[in-house]
């Protein structure tokens, strides 16, 4: 796909494609034209939100968007590395939450007892205030916001009962 000056160039950490799928969706429904690149939690995932080794040489993506509806030990050893180190990353992180990482994020094990955690909105609601009319604005806040940790977003929870019963099925 040709990208647009007006398309959204995304980088979403996950090692499930339903994820990118529904952000997919998500954008459509919200009238958001971009590409979605998915990369699975680990080095690349770190090399690109640091635009290191692979991809010290390439552009720098608009956003990242990191999976963190059910964490485990890798996923939060990556965002560590990628959202509160001092090399983090070097555009906005926004968390792909649900109601049981948020409550992890709460506590000081991951972020330290300095981070400052911002109040998730909805993703629908997140991926709508991207329009082009409203993009730079929207963008330069989420720069801002990201100086005092990553921004969340609480995945619907409609949407993830529909994706783990789909998977179930197909089983």
């Amino acid at each position: 796909m040709q990208m647009m000056e007006q398309d959204l160039n995304l980088v979403l950490i996950t090692n499930d494609p339903q994820r990118a799928s529904m952000l997919r969706d998500t954008m459509e429904k919200t009238g958001i034209r971009g590409v979605i690149r998915r990369l699975p939690p680990g080095v690349p995932a770190i090399d690109c939100a640091r635009r290191s080794g692979a991809y010290r040489d390439k552009g720098a993506p608009d956003l990242i968007l990191f999976d963190y509806v059910k964490p485990d030990k890798e996923s939060t050893s990556i965002l560590r590395d990628i959202a509160f180190s001092r090399q983090r990353a070097r555009v906005p992180v926004v968390l792909l939450t649900s109601a049981n990482s948020q409550e992890l994020l709460n506590t000081d094990e991951i972020a330290g007892s300095n981070a400052i955690m911002f109040s998730p909105t909805s993703l629908t609601s997140f991926v709508g205030k991207m329009k082009i009319e409203k993009r730079s604005k929207f963008f330069k806040a989420l720069d801002t916001l990201f100086q005092y940790g990553p921004i969340l977003v609480r995945m619907p929870e409609s949407l993830l009962r529909r994706n783990y019963q789909q998977m179930v099925h197909s089983a």
